[in-house]
């Protein structure tokens, strides 16, 4: 058999390594650019594949140092600049990383996505109106993206005579014309605007087309996923968390945010991370991470369980399972190493780990739960509204029902196993209503003396990664108890999905109530969602 010959020069092994990225052979393609720098270590090409290889394989640290030696070499290149950002965004250095998207586009005043990101840097720190100017420049310079007005609309209430709200209109009117994903960017945009203005019945019918379009590109296993929330209660029972009780690693450090997205998790953390002993981590996957390590569920596919090995799961198994998620946490936390003035306390405020609390505690017994809950028609109205990048069900209302309704069963069952005072539920509801008795709930759950910067939580400057990063840092609002509701007719696939016990009243008449419940398609939740 005849085999190709081995590259012979840095500008071949390049090559071989471009098409082993483009394979998606990362590991292979990282070995061929090494080959290359080793021959040719001066070349900024060779450099910035390097880099862009590490980047994709989440070995940011790695790849910001390439991209600074790519930059040395060739110090006029605004992807290098960018790319150095990306990474560094990554990496959660967002302040060093509008610097180097900024470096970006005084290179190349037309890098739109250089401008979208700092964008999005910014809005995470706060920086409210330097955010929107980025992301009115992004738009300027390719009108054409419709994620950058997505993004704007989602930073900034617009009114019906700003620019961007007059070239969103004109977009959506020639939004056929665009891909099934770039249609559901306009609509979810122009949903947004539309609603800001209260032409509400004009912006639902826009969000039902965006969640339309998306959920044709989204894989999303229905039967897998609530098939696994139904098993986890009989996988771990009561019995089995006070057999394995105490077991895993006993820090105290982790307070374990859960729920569903837009339950005012993010208000939460915001108030326990203006707390000066709690560093505010945003949502981690660490523990999935951990847990995929420890027991061998699939990488590619998190819900598949090793249900054999779960049910073994020893001492030395469990407490491992917990050091290694405190070592991928402090690893990611230079705020929480040891030093570091004060912080005894971190916040994780993964949502979906409300999957895993009972894993959770039998790894970290002494970890503190919240529960963030909020009325279920408010939370999927306001999920209905949004793109994610990791929520699969809520692009149908009928799915996105029956997904809250196995989410609010498995919660109740986590309430009932778990020992008392390792969780508790925080209502938004109630906490617009009496902020300082709930705050005061919520500190001392997690064995924290009274401050009162917590009650000023809109006045802690920190990084903020998720959608509801404006709102933390105003005031509480009433307003936000009570979105526009849609006609019921539009509502009926979310309120069967929902189910009598969580649908608002009113939802189904006596005989449907009675008939859903004799074919065993209530909710096993408890009473206490509106």
């Amino acid at each position: 058999m005849k085999h190709d010959p081995q590259p012979a020069t840095a500008s071949e092994w390049c090559a071989k390594g471009d098409a082993c990225a483009a394979r998606g052979e990362l590991q292979a393609a990282l070995q061929c650019f090494e080959a290359a720098r080793a021959l040719d270590p001066v070349d900024a090409v060779v450099h910035e594949r390097l880099a862009a290889t590490l980047s994709a394989l989440n070995r940011f640290s790695e790849a910001v140092v390439r991209y600074h030696e790519a930059i040395a070499f060739d110090p006029l290149n605004a992807d290098l600049r960018h790319g150095l950002g990306w990474s560094l965004e990554q990496m959660h250095r967002l302040e060093h990383a509008v610097d180097a998207y900024r470096e970006a586009v005084r290179l190349n005043p037309k890098a739109d996505g250089s401008y979208n990101n700092t964008g999005n840097c910014l809005q995470a720190l706060g920086r409210f109106d330097e955010a929107h100017e980025a992301y009115r420049r992004a738009i300027d310079a390719a009108p054409q993206v419709p994620l950058y007005y997505r993004n704007f609309v989602q930073s900034k209430r617009l009114t019906a005579d700003d620019p961007v709200f007059v070239a969103l209109e004109q977009f959506a009117g020639v939004a056929a014309s665009l891909t099934p994903a770039n249609q559901a960017e306009i609509h979810f945009a122009y949903g947004q605007a539309l609603s800001d203005v209260g032409r509400n019945d004009a912006s639902f019918d826009h969000f039902l087309k965006g969640n339309a379009l998306h959920r044709a590109g989204v894989h999303y296993d229905e039967a897998a996923s609530l098939g696994l929330f139904a098993h986890l209660p009989e996988l771990l029972s009561s019995e089995v968390l006070a057999a394995k009780r105490g077991l895993g690693d006993p820090s105290a450090a982790p307070i374990f945010i859960v729920g569903m997205p837009r339950s005012g998790s993010t208000l939460i953390e915001q108030i326990l991370a203006s707390h000066p002993q709690v560093f505010g981590a945003g949502e981690r996957t660490e523990f999935g991470e951990a847990l995929v390590n420890s027991i061998g569920r699939n990488v590619g596919d998190p819900l598949r369980i090793n249900f054999e090995a779960l049910q073994g799961l020893g001492a030395a198994q469990l407490r491992t399972l917990g050091a290694d998620y405190l070592r991928r946490m402090y690893t990611s936390l230079p705020e929480m190493q040891t030093g570091a003035p004060g912080y005894t306390r971190f916040t994780d405020k993964y949502p979906f780990n409300f999957i895993n609390v009972g894993l959770i505690h039998l790894a970290l017994p002494n970890a503190r739960f919240i529960h963030s809950s909020r009325s279920p028609l408010q939370s999927c109205l306001s999920i209905f509204s949004r793109i994610f990048h990791d929520v699969p069900f809520s692009y149908d209302l009928g799915e996105l029902g029956r997904y809250y309704r196995a989410y609010d069963a498995l919660m109740a069952h986590w309430q009932r196993v778990l020992p008392e005072g390792t969780m508790i539920e925080i209502k938004y509801e109630e906490l617009v209503e009496d902020l300082e008795g709930n705050v005061r709930r919520l500190l001392a759950h997690c064995g924290l003396d009274w401050d009162e910067r917590c009650l000023s939580f809109h006045q802690t400057r920190r990084q903020v990664n998720t959608a509801s990063a404006a709102q933390v840092r105003r005031p509480l609002y009433k307003t936000s108890l009570q979105r526009w509701q849609p006609q019921q007719a539009l509502l009926q696939p979310l309120f069967e999905g929902l189910g009598p016990a969580l649908a608002p009243a009113g939802s189904f008449s006596a005989h449907e109530r009675a008939s859903l419940a004799d074919a065993g398609t209530a909710t096993t939740g408890t009473e206490r969602k509106s």
